[in-house]
């Protein structure tokens, strides 16, 4: 299934030690989201080992990414099972940034003048700041360090869990170096003239993702 070294891991093993380590998790926290034993993820990422299609499935879904994504040679899925005990877990803060970072599309929330204003924006990060962009006459727009928060989630239906992150913090116009830095990377999708930039800046940062195993 992949290529490695007599008495040391595998190049697949590195791939997935480093995603772990990325979203700062341990390997007893990626044991329980795998119904693996903490000695199995070891073994995977230091020595090594002969995966099964259920175990790479499993470990491709704990840490977030596609199989695709940890190795070139996809492997039988294994058949989905539904959740005997699905479980809600809190995840670090490094773990949500890491899901920020590599996301482009979030929701934001804020008060109108009459209710709560909640919509989808395109958006970019920069030094742990979000960015986006906005008619320069819309409501957001106009605020300055006003209450704030942001969204971002992923749900399979077909799993049956998913995870969400939310931060919330303040908005501000960007500084012309933040507008400079993120323009390029900032396209809404719901095109017109948006040359507003937006820095959301996080006071809190939280996440929660259900476990169908």
């Amino acid at each position: 299934m992949d290529t490695q070294t007599a008495g040391g891991p595998s190049s697949l093993g590195a791939r997935i030690q480093h995603r772990r380590q990325a979203l700062g998790l341990s390997t007893t926290e990626v044991a329980g989201r795998t119904g693996l034993t903490t000695d199995r993820i070891e073994h995977i990422e230091t020595r090594p080992f002969a995966l099964t299609g259920a175990e790479l499935v499993r470990l491709a879904h704990a840490l977030d990414v596609s199989v695709d994504d940890l190795t070139s040679a996809k492997p039988p899925a294994a058949p989905h099972q539904p959740p005997l005990a699905p479980v809600l877990q809190p995840m670090r803060r490094n773990e949500c940034l890491v899901l920020i970072e590599s996301g482009s599309v979030g929701r934001i929330a804020y008060a109108g003048a009459d209710e709560v204003v909640v919509i989808p924006v395109n958006y970019a990060c920069r030094d742990g700041l979000i960015v986006f962009r906005t008619a320069a006459d819309s409501a957001v727009a106009q605020y300055d360090l006003a209450p704030i928060a942001f969204e971002l989630d992923h749900f399979d239906e077909g799993m049956q869990d998913g995870w969400s992150v939310l931060v919330n913090g303040t908005v501000r116009p960007a500084t012309d170096e933040e507008t400079a830095a993120v323009h390029h990377l900032v396209t809404p999708w719901a095109g017109g003239t948006r040359e507003a930039h937006m820095v959301i800046e996080p006071n809190r940062i939280t996440g929660r993702r259900i476990r169908s195993w």
